[in-house]
């Protein structure tokens, strides 16, 4: 029965209360669902798109947004490699990107040539895909440790005992390969890495990220000494490279301007097992070692081999481990001729099978399309193109010879732009007014100073506004409007004459197949389209498998969590109906004072008791106990006044008659006060229940030894751990039976609230 009635309805005053009542209701049901919502959101997020507010994740409808996060797994969250194996073409992932025309014909290529090879290529050459993460656990991690759950029958004690681990849980049954292609990697099979080698090469194609020594050795090479400027690097050396995935580590020392930083990359940086060497250098190895060991005696004892004689030593000797590798390090690093030494990789393994299948370089040019066919083809792109330098200087020429009213300018060039304007006005400290009086500009203060976006109205506005723009402004902070493209076209038509002279000069076409820049990027992105459905899969449910792996396999929180909310439950059913029944049905002298101090302790957060409650459980020896969680809130004063009020609204002939008919007071008790107070019961068992599983704080002061952690206290241990998107997976799995009992006990709960008010 509704409140207002039907005539009161018909009043445009009370409509308007309505109508605001239900607003003011709505408003406050969102300003609470809205939260939950974006922590549900945020539960299937990973640390690329962690940034987002948004309530609907952003990859359920951007595939690009899922590309992003399949590479942010794909190189295990590791910015160094994602940036090595992309040939810095992108800073971090964030900024990735679909390739501009995915080339089909280079990936069948590939395919084709490392399908039924790539179970022959060692750990040094691929890393795997999705093995680890910061604070997830990934596919092939979970792989890895299911294999080895079911080899040993789930006995982890026995698992240490087949490989001769010491892991404690199952959680540390993990492995992980870092920067393969540095010399400080190195494999010793022996623990976790003899069942890991077997995993690891077993895997499927798709799993296996084969890395680039072109970009690793840009990047620890180039990039430190010349602090990421290829401009300099042409400078310094003479050199005429457009971007930096056009410098290739060539497989043997050249003779060019790259050879010193080439020969310090190979014998210092580089991983010793993709460095071979000729026949000369193996002779110079033999000579090292015979003039090391003297004796095949002692070289057999030192390297734990079996060789008669020193011309027997063979590379696949020195590539073992412990002193074989050392010995070899040692000979690279400060005796090998530079010219005796051989790179080797599935780099140089696929260049060979397109020259075996090409034959010329030209075929591979028409088969894969690279370079422009026509200047159409050239379209203008509208921010600085950085990376590809003779685009770029070309883009910048054009910019200086366009209509200025189709360039845009970004706020980002703000401290050039003050820089500029204290150059012209020959002071350290800009005069703001004295500025605005000059030029016809508006700023309060130097703050906030910023280039005009587009070409500004004020004369003497406008001509400062173009020297900035034509002769200080950073490229990379201006745009160009798509109407200048004709302009462009004919710019380039003009330059270059031809459109074979352009793709020369942009370096778009291969020269050689020695030359040949492997797309990754064009690799991964196949590797994607072919997975999506799992990728998305595997995206939208890692974190909650990650939560409940660790619930359930981990340690015994739900079980205590279980027993603790039965536990409390029961106590609580049992000690406040008792206490409220007695001072009901019996007047104590000091009833009053027992209430009020119940009722006091109502004025007081919880956790100004955790103090001396855990200081009384030491004492008593009660801490890592259930009784440390059960006894401090065994009674509650709200539930004790508001079952004394229940039990004093109950007529005394009730108790009188049953007194009469012979029944003792414990029959009273159980048979006619609890009866009638089932509604109430329930509330408290609910309160009991909900006080007892969202108990952290007191729970972890309490029960810290971990084999008597609550879920709440597990929880609160794995966010610590773990990423952003698993904490707040765990909360939202943690959520759902609270939510549950209230859903479907929500009748009880009225009753238990309606009922003492009917009595």
């Amino acid at each position: 029965m509704s409140i207002i009635g039907k005539v009161g309805r018909k009043s445009l005053k009370v409509r308007l209360l309505n109508m605001n009542i239900h607003i003011v209701l709505l408003i406050g049901a969102v300003t609470m669902i809205y939260p939950f919502l974006m922590m549900m959101s945020a539960s299937f997020k990973s640390r690329v798109d962690s940034r987002g507010m948004d309530i609907v994740p952003q990859y359920f409808y951007n595939d690009e947004v899922l590309y992003k996060k399949y590479i942010e797994s794909r190189y295990n969250e590791q910015a160094f490699d994602f940036t090595s194996q992309y040939k810095n073409k992108f800073v971090t992932v964030e900024f990735l990107k679909f390739p501009d025309i995915p080339n089909e014909a280079m990936n069948d290529d590939w395919n084709e040539f490392i399908t039924p090879r790539h179970k022959d290529y060692t750990e040094f050459d691929f890393a795997v895909s999705e093995q680890f993460s910061r604070g997830v656990y990934t596919v092939n991690e979970r792989a890895f440790r299911d294999r080895m759950y079911a080899e040993s029958g789930g006995d982890l004690a026995k698992l240490n005992s087949i490989y001769g681990f010491s892991v404690p849980s199952w959680e540390d049954v993990r492995e992980e390969s870092r920067d393969i292609l540095s010399r400080k990697f190195t494999t010793e099979m022996t623990g976790m890495m003899v069942p890991y080698d077997k995993f690891r090469r077993e895997l499927p194609l798709d799993q296996k990220s084969f890395m680039s020594l072109d970009g690793h050795f840009v990047n620890n090479e180039l990039l430190p000494f010349y602090r990421g400027n290829l401009q300099a690097l042409n400078d310094s050396l003479g050199t005429d490279f457009v971007s930096w995935d056009r410098i290739i580590l060539t497989r043997t020392v050249p003779q060019g301007p790259l050879r010193d930083h080439w020969i310090h990359y190979v014998k210092k940086v580089l991983n010793i097992h993709h460095i071979t060497l000729d026949s000369t250098g193996v002779n110079g190895l033999k000579d090292f070692l015979k003039k090391k060991y003297t004796e095949v005696s002692m070289l057999n004892s030192s390297w734990d081999a079996g060789i008669s004689d020193f011309s027997e030593i063979t590379l696949k000797d020195a590539f073992k481990s412990g002193a074989p590798i050392l010995d070899y390090i040692f000979y690279i690093e400060n005796l090998a001729v530079p010219e005796t030494i051989i790179l080797q990789s599935a780099e140089y393994d696929f260049r060979e099978f397109l020259k075996n299948k090409y034959k010329n370089a030209e075929a591979l040019n028409d088969s894969y399309s690279l370079g422009y066919k026509d200047f159409k083809e050239v379209f203008l792109p509208a921010n600085s193109p950085e990376n590809n330098l003779a685009m770029k200087k070309d883009w910048t020429e054009f910019i200086k010879n366009s209509d200025l009213s189709n360039v845009s300018v970004s706020p980002l060039s703000q401290f050039d732009y003050i820089s500029y304007l204290k150059k012209i006005t020959g002071s350290e400290e800009l005069d703001v007014k004295a500025l605005n009086e000059t030029y016809g500009t508006n700023y309060d203060n130097e703050l906030n100073i910023y280039p005009a976006a587009y070409l500004p109205a004020g004369k003497k506005h406008e001509e400062l506004w173009r020297d900035f723009v034509l002769n200080h402004a950073d490229p990379r902070f201006l745009s160009i409007s798509q109407a200048e493209n004709g302009r462009w076209i004919a710019y380039l038509n003009n330059k270059y004459g031809s459109i074979d002279s352009l793709n020369s000069a942009y370096r778009l076409k291969t020269e050689d197949f020695d030359s040949f820049s492997i797309d990754y990027q064009n690799i991964d992105y196949f590797v994607f389209k072919a997975n999506k459905k799992a990728i998305f899969k595997e995206q939208l449910t890692r974190n909650y498998i990650m939560v409940l792996d660790e619930i359930y396999n981990n340690g015994r929180a739900v079980f205590n969590t279980l027993w603790y909310c039965l536990l409390a439950i029961l106590v609580s059913l049992i000690v406040n109906p008792l206490a409220a029944y007695a001072m009901s049905r019996f007047n104590l002298r000091y009833n009053y004072w027992i209430i009020f101090f119940l009722m006091l302790t109502m004025a007081f957060p919880p956790m100004v008791m955790g103090i001396p409650n855990f200081l009384i459980l030491k004492n008593l020896n009660l801490l890592n106990t259930f009784w440390a969680l059960i006894l401090p809130a065994a009674a509650d004063g709200y539930f004790i006044f508001l079952l004394k009020g229940f039990f004093d609204s109950l007529p005394k002939e009730l108790f009188e008659s049953a007194r009469v008919d012979g029944a003792g007071e414990i029959t009273i008790f159980t048979r006619i006060a609890m009866s009638l107070s089932k509604p109430i019961m329930a509330v408290i068992a609910l309160g009991a229940f909900n006080a007892a599983y969202r108990n952290f704080m007191f729970a972890f002061i309490v029960c810290q030894d971990e084999s008597m952690w609550t879920l709440m206290v597990q929880i609160y241990q794995l966010s610590q751990r773990s990423s952003p998107g698993v904490g707040y997976a765990a909360l939202v799995i943690a959520a759902i039976p609270t939510f549950a009992v209230f859903v479907f006990f929500q009748n009880i709960i009225i009753k238990g609230i309606v009922v003492p008010t009917e009595k």
